[in-house]
Order: structure tokens, then C-alpha cells, then sequence
């Protein structure tokens, strides 16, 4: 969903984030800040949760073998 809304930007901000972004539209600089600021947050909410041993422990499957799933998508790799 997009909003059409008028706002006064600090424009050597907004122009300096532009470039240093290689972002070459006012709305996609606007719109990656907030995707940006969208994500601190969530990011931040989710780290202040309280985290309990128990959900730590099954969040993540014992089977679960990165290494061998590394060496399965070598080219040659063992395939199972």
C-alpha cells in the first residue's frame, strides 16, 4: 500500500543518504529508511524479550548438521 503525504525532509540529509546509498529516487531513499528503522526495531524488540532455556532448546532441530549440508552443495559433495 502506498500513501501520497507532503513532509519537510532535511534535503542535504536526504540527498547525502542518496548518494552514499547510490539510491538515485527521493521515495526509494524514503522508503529503504524506513524499511532501515523498521528492522532496528524489530530487531531490538525481539533481543529484549525474555528468553527461556526450553524454547532456546528446541528452536533449533539436534539433527541439524550446517557442516554436512555445507559438503552436500559442494560439487561432488556427498549427497546423503
Amino acid at each position: 500500500m502506498h500513501m501520497k503525504t507532503t513532509v519537510e525532509i532535511d534535503e542535504h540529509k536526504l540527498n547525502r543518504v542518496m548518494e552514499l546509498c547510490q539510491i538515485s529516487t527521493r521515495r526509494e531513499a524514503i522508503d529503504r529508511a524506513l524499511t532501515e528503522l523498521e528492522r532496528q526495531a524489530s530487531f531490538k524488540q525481539v533481543l529484549s524479550r525474555k528468553w527461556d532455556p526450553a524454547i532456546l532448546r528446541d528452536a533449533i532441530d539436534p539433527a541439524y548438521d550446517v557442516l554436512e549440508l555445507r559438503n552436500q552443495e559442494k560439487p561432488g559433495g556427498n549427497p546423503g
